[in-house]
This record gives C-alpha cells, sequence and structure tokens, in this order.
C-alpha cells in the first residue's frame, strides 16, 4: 500500500517528482488514496457475498453443514496519460520569464489531475470503455445488489426552503445533517475517510457546520487548512480541465425522487486495499523525458499512468443525493 503523497517524500528523480507533486497538489484523491501495483491490465477481487448459515446443536448431535458464499469481478486499468511537445525555437529562448518545457509539463499534469478526479466521479465504461468506472456507477451497482442504504435521499424541499437551501432554517439544517449523519453511518465502520461534493455545498456544509459548532480542522500534507466532520475530511472535487463545469454538478437529476434537475450530492469514500477501495495501477508512475526527437524540431515528455479503480466491501462508498446547498444552487 503507498499514497501518491507518501511516493513524493521517496522520489529522488526531480522530473518525476515535479509531476507527482503537482498532481497531489491539484487532487485530493490522488493524493489520499492507496494504490495497489498488480502488474497486469486487469484483477480479480473477490468478495463475500453471504456468510455461513450457524446454529445450536443437540447433545451427541452434529451442527448442520453450511457453507459461505463468495463472487468474483474483474477490476480493469485504464490508460492515463499524456505527450507534451515543445518546439525547439521556445525551448531554447532565452527572453522567457520562466522554463518554456517546465510551463506546458505543469499544464498538462494539472490537466491529467482534472480527468482523474472526473473520471472518479463519472468515469462510466458503458459511454467509454477506454475509462474507469466511477463512483456514481459502483454506488448504482451496490444498490442493484440489494444495498439500498448506500444511496440517500436528502429530502430537499422546494419553495421558499430549496432557494435557502440547508441553510433556509434549524429544520432544514438539521434534516441534512441527520441525513449526513446518515450517509456517514452507512459505511463500513461508520467512519468514511473522505466526503466528496463541489464548492458551493462544501461552503454551505462548512457554514452549518460552524454554525453548530461541529466543524473540526486539519492540516495536509501541504500544510493546507482542510474541514473535518465526524472525522471525514471533507472535499471539493473541483472543475473539469475547461476549469468552469463542475465535476460535481448543481444541476443533478435526482433520479426520480423528484422532478427537478437543481440538486447535488455527497459522496462518502473509505479506503482499504483488498477489502474497501483502493487504486490499482498496473505499474508506478512513470515521466520519461525524450529530449530533443531525432529528425523533428520539438522537445517531448511523456507521463504514463496505468491507472484503475476497485472495491470489495459495497459499504466503502455511498452517496447522499438530492441536496439544495444555498440559493446560488441553480447558477
Amino acid at each position: 500500500m503507498w499514497t501518491l503523497a507518501e511516493f513524493s517524500k521517496i522520489e529522488t528523480d526531480p522530473l518525476r517528482k515535479s509531476v507527482v507533486d503537482t498532481l497531489i497538489m491539484e487532487s485530493n484523491m490522488l493524493e489520499l488514496v492507496p494504490w495497489e501495483t498488480i502488474g497486469t491490465l486487469s484483477t480479480t477481487v473477490v468478495k463475500i457475498q453471504d456468510l455461513p448459515s450457524v446454529g445450536f446443536r443437540k447433545i451427541n448431535a452434529n451442527y448442520t453443514e453450511a457453507t459461505g458464499h463468495f463472487e468474483q469481478k474483474t477490476e480493469t486499468i485504464s490508460l492515463l496519460g499524456g505527450m507534451v511537445r515543445t518546439d525547439q525555437a521556445l525551448a531554447r529562448a532565452k527572453n522567457t520569464i520562466a522554463d518554456a518545457r517546465a510551463i506546458m509539463q505543469n499544464l498538462m499534469v494539472k490537466a491529467m489531475a482534472y480527468k482523474f478526479n472526473d473520471r472518479v466521479i463519472n468515469g462510466n465504461p458503458a459511454t467509454d470503455p477506454d475509462e474507469f468506472k466511477g463512483l456514481y456507477q459502483r454506488v448504482d451497482d451496490v444498490v442493484a445488489e440489494g444495498y439500498t442504504e448506500q444511496f440517500i435521499d436528502c429530502g430537499g424541499t422546494y419553495g421558499a426552503a430549496r432557494d435557502a437551501g440547508i441553510l433556509y432554517d434549524t429544520a432544514n439544517s438539521h434534516n441534512f445533517l441527520n441525513k449526513l449523519d446518515q450517509l456517514i453511518y452507512s459505511i463500513s465502520g461508520h467512519n468514511p475517510d473522505l466526503l466528496l461534493m463541489n464548492k458551493k455545498t462544501l461552503l454551505a456544509v462548512r457554514a452549518l457546520l460552524r454554525k453548530e459548532r461541529l466543524l473540526d480542522q486539519g492540516r495536509d500534507s501541504f500544510d493546507r487548512l482542510v474541514d473535518v466532520y465526524s472525522g471525514a475530511r471533507l472535499v471539493d472535487i473541483g472543475v473539469k480541465a475547461d476549469q468552469v463545469t463542475e465535476i460535481i454538478t448543481n444541476t443533478e437529476d435526482p433520479q426520480g425522487i423528484y422532478t427537478s434537475d437543481l440538486s447535488t450530492s455527497i459522496v462518502a469514500v473509505k479506503f482499504g486495499i483488498g477489502d474497501m477501495f483502493w487504486g490499482i495501477c498496473e505499474y508506478p508512475l512513470e515521466v520519461v523525458d525524450d529530449g530533443k526527437v531525432q529528425g523533428t524540431t520539438y522537445y517531448n515528455t511523456q507521463v504514463d499512468f496505468p491507472v484503475g479503480l476497485a472495491h470489495i466491501n459495497p459499504r466503502s462508498i455511498g452517496r447522499l443525493a438530492n441536496i439544495f446547498p444555498d440559493s446560488t444552487v441553480a447558477s
């Protein structure tokens, strides 16, 4: 088990370390998710389907024979990465304020982080077979398997209450906190590691928790202030590479719960390799500086990170939907 934050501390190659540091600076998921190196393009995970039955027996009698059952499923690798080409004229220019190759590499790595964040939530191999399955699809899967408590309706109301969201009045605020606690309790051990949401939801939840004196705070690996509730870090999953579109939007369809498409969600995850939710990679992140490519007019840098996600315990993930965070929810 290793995380990119831990990997950065021991990395000695300056180029790869700069890439790793950019990734974990731009993505809390890449910073904190534990990685398992599997050495293949797919792996089979085994989860408990049901436990054997047990009972009592009479004197001189035998116990009834029983066995538990297991279920196998396959998790696959997606090839995430990028290649940056910098014209030799730009790379050699002496009148620039920064190294052109370094700037282009930094932009490409940031785009990788945003792409990973997006697919962690919205990845759907049914629409794009080259990407891994994200948390929305995974929660839908476990609900279909019968774990209906992993998808929770916040029960957002309409009219004035919706316009002001979870901060509208005490009743709305307490309803939201009750549902958030229900989400937390649905996770194995009742202590998720992360609560993923968008910016507006984070600001509204932070305000509510501060008002109720329930907000804890700590520091991450970059000494940045982080918000914590009930032991779980509150994380703004951020925007897509266009720097505008929210990964978790404020215009979600609450899946038949109501008719409005003006709500949002919070997703809970609990990490643990082999028994909860974790990341898989064929091999650790690679950064290759090809230098000046022979017969061309450009320098080339490649970043390659074949990654995927995996979960075994259906209670390692959960989603709280139909949230109206504040008065700007529809903007």
